[in-house]
């Protein structure tokens, strides 16, 4: 069941679709808060813009961020008339963990985009960033009639893997998850969390805080000031299960919508140009770069970033 309410005051989707409140929210391009029943999680979603005759977006965000991380590129898509939607992954901001002894497969991310598709109408145009390009690729080449155009932003998968790795991956697994189990998230300052992000990534001050603001939730310190981050522990394991080339390709292959694969000039992911070169030629993909951005092209130039998709979301409706 469609569960559409917004945060703190319970409602009907029609609720959220009329009124001078929420008119005056999208023109000010401040998101609405959506949650909804998909795949038995409780996940939650952004809205920006007004629901139109095309397909929405739903935009996928990157590992241990979540929906806020779209927060300068998204009203720039529904101001030019798109219907958008970002999700919290499962485990990830505001969306429910999985339950006890359960994990976060990929499939299961390709599992719960198929039911979000279903609660937006059964047909989207899909944007992934980094994680989310990954999840975005699984589903467009499990369900590719349901999906209009595809865009990855910094996501094309990760290095590929030889079989014999297998085994270690596994072993390696299990002992992250002993040691998740043993171990007890510390509370932090929110400025220490954004400067956390700071130090993997090219971010400002002020995006970083934005993302530790929505990344966190208040510890219950005396003086408010602690914060713990909302994604499960579970996230600081490295998965057991390789990436294959060879088995993303059949993935890839089914693919029919239009393809883009967007990357920033700084990126670090250009030290794998042969391989992205290959995969971008396996998907028939066009291929943009963003000058001046590294991994997050969304939130380091969200101007360009947005216009370059809306020409290719331009492109593929015709």
């Amino acid at each position: 069941m469609l569960d559409f309410a917004r945060r703190g005051n319970p409602g009907r989707e029609w609720l959220l679709r009329g009124g001078g409140a929420r008119s005056h929210r999208a023109r000010m391009g401040e998101p609405r808060d959506l949650f909804l029943e998909a795949n038995r999680l409780r996940l939650h979603l952004l809205e920006w813009g007004e629901r139109g005759e095309g397909p929405p977006l739903l935009l996928l965000h990157g590992f241990q961020e979540h929906a806020h991380a779209w927060d300068w590129l998204a009203p720039r898509l529904a101001a030019a008339g798109h219907n958008v939607f970002a999700w919290d992954a499962r485990g990830h901001g505001d969306s429910e963990w999985i339950g006890r002894g359960g994990y976060y497969h990929f499939p299961d991310y390709a599992a719960d985009v198929a039911f979000v598709v279903r609660h937006l109408g059964g047909r989207v145009a899909l944007v992934g960033h980094s994680m989310g390009g990954n999840v975005a690729l699984l589903y467009a080449g499990s369900e590719p009639e349901r999906v209009t155009a595809l865009a990855l932003l910094e996501g094309l998968g990760p290095p590929d893997s030889p079989h014999d790795v297998a085994p270690k991956r596994f072993a390696g697994w299990i002992a992250d998850l002993e040691r998740t189990a043993g171990s007890e998230r510390r509370p932090r300052p929110l400025a220490d969390c954004a400067a956390r992000l700071r130090r993997y990534f090219p971010l400002t001050e002020e995006i970083s805080l934005h993302l530790a603001r929505h990344g966190t939730r208040a510890a219950g310190d005396a003086d408010g000031d602690l914060r713990a981050w909302k994604w499960d522990p579970l996230h600081a394991t490295r998965a057991p299960q390789p990436f294959y080339v060879a088995q993303a390709e059949t993935f890839w292959a089914r693919i029919t919508c239009p393809v883009l694969y967007l990357e920033g000039s700084r990126s670090y992911l250009s030290a794998a140009a042969f391989e992205i070169e290959e995969r971008v030629a396996a998907l028939h993909a066009e291929r943009a770069t963003i000058d001046g951005a590294a991994h997050h092209p969304h939130l380091e130039q969200p101007e360009e970033t947005a216009r370059v998709l809306l020409e290719f979301l331009a492109r593929a409706a015709r």
